[in-house]
């Protein structure tokens, strides 16, 4: 998880990352086994910038979205 920049062209890969964990259904190469993240984690979000644009994020993703971008080498 440390080299996620340096495989993307020094560039963290925001939304890929975030696809990854929270699983997405329509990237056969993204879906995961990961539990169900909606219910009551879907009502608290923040603002996360995915490419340009403001997204409402779940706060435990965005925390986890800043933990693997502050670990990059």
């Amino acid at each position: 998880m440390t080299l996620l920049a340096s495989k993307n062209g020094g560039s963290f890969p925001r939304a890929r990352a975030l696809s990854y964990v929270y699983g997405h259904p329509e990237q056969r190469e993204l879906a995961r086994d990961m539990p169900q993240f909606g219910g009551a984690m879907a009502h608290d979000t923040v603002p996360v910038e995915i490419n340009g644009v403001l997204t409402p994020t779940p706060r435990e993703l965005a925390g986890l979205l800043i933990y693997l971008e502050s670990i990059q080498r």
